[in-house]
């Protein structure tokens, strides 16, 4: 019988201020098990990269974060990056001695070692990131791409728990994708596979974004991005009053304040998400047609909208999926939030460092009960 983790969210310390379970930390609440890891001593720690921040937990003996930081990007260059990363890492074990630590990082990641070929947001390009880090760090250290790891852990403890097929969106600037398949992550020859945001949309010739030298992208006309464009488009030609208005008043026009308008209640904005929402549908037809997932998770800022930009994306692929796929699979926000990733990264460098398999973390999977605190 495998060993069984009962894994808790608890509300952990910001900066190390407070450890969870006191009163700044608040209570915990179980949310899932993870299966046939073996028994384990020491935190392992996760860490998510973003384009704008740094996320890192730390997980316990019994899985539980005991303590999570926070930590904005002040300089881009290679070096800077780098020392962050392992910053946060020294921060959160605080001298005791760790398992292993995990990392998710938004790049193309080798499924071998090796150096990373493509990096979104960071300089990270040329740079074999798991063997520096593990020289830095001195224990064994796991990378993946960001996706992969927020869809490792919705698999474990959020929307894709208990499934052995499902895809995840991120919607943030771009679109970052990943998949699960008999409940294992598929990585593709090379370890790039899920690049979900760079499927041709057809009828759209927008260029894509970054170094992409596609047009058409899902992500160029459904991300966070896309949102922005159009949000500035509409303020610049008056179509929304709300948005010219801001415009005016000199304040940011961007996606986030269509996003807060429409859950305000603005027909406009929330006709421009519609719009958008739409446009991921049809990126949701294509996945659903080639993965026949059980569940598509939506995650990332622009999930923030939820049904507003959901509900037309269900539309459309229960219109145009084909019959037995769009009817059944479900879409579903991410319910971690911006944990998923860190949690994710930890779990991966709990089972490397453990010996346990990727298909553990799903088999089994329930929520373990007790009070939401």
């Amino acid at each position: 019988m495998p060993a069984v983790y009962r894994v808790r969210l608890a509300e952990p310390a910001r900066d190390n201020e407070h450890p969870a379970g006191s009163a700044a930390g608040g209570s915990q609440r179980p949310v899932g098990e993870v299966r046939g890891c073996g028994a384990r001593r020491g935190p392992v720690v996760g860490v998510d990269a973003g384009g704008t921040k740094v996320l890192a937990v730390r997980l316990g003996p019994d899985l539980a974060v005991e303590r999570e930081l926070l930590r904005q990007w002040q300089e881009r260059s290679r070096e800077a990056v780098i020392d962050l990363l392992l910053t946060v890492c020294r921060e959160l074990v605080d001298g005791e001695d760790p398992l292993a630590f995990g990392f998710g990082l938004p790049a193309l990641v080798p499924k071998e070692r090796g150096a990373i070929p493509y990096s979104t947001h960071l300089p990270l390009e040329d740079v074999d990131f798991r063997a520096l880090a593990e020289a830095a760090l001195g224990r064994p250290v796991a990378v993946d791409n960001d996706v992969n790891c927020a869809l490792r852990g919705e698999a474990a403890l959020g929307a894709a728990r208990g499934t052995r097929d499902a895809v995840m969106l991120t919607l943030g600037t771009g679109i970052g994708g990943a998949i699960l398949c008999d409940g294992q992550l598929f990585r593709g020859a090379r370890g790039f596979a899920g690049e979900l945001g760079h499927i041709p949309v057809a009828g759209r010739t927008e260029r894509c974004q970054g170094k992409c030298p596609g047009e058409g992208c899902l992500e160029a006309v459904a991300s966070g991005g896309a949102l922005d464009r159009a949000a500035r488009e509409a303020a610049e030609r008056g179509t929304i009053a709300a948005l010219a208005a801001r415009a005016r008043r000199g304040e940011a026009v961007d996606g986030a304040l269509v996003t807060e308008l429409a859950l305000a209640g603005d027909a406009d904005c929330r006709a421009l998400l519609a719009t958008l929402g739409e446009q991921l549908g049809a990126g949701l037809v294509a996945v659903a047609n080639a993965f026949d997932p059980e569940v598509i998770v939506i995650g990332g800022g622009l999930a923030r909208a939820g049904e507003l930009l959901l509900a037309p994306a269900k539309r459309v692929l229960r219109q145009r999926a084909l019959p037995g796929i769009g009817d059944s699979v479900r879409v579903e926000r991410a319910q971690l939030g911006e944990r998923a990733g860190a949690v994710g990264a930890a779990i991966m460098a709990l089972e490397m460092a453990t010996g346990g398999s990727e298909r553990s973390v799903t088999e089994g999977a329930a929520p373990s009960g007790g009070s939401d605190g």
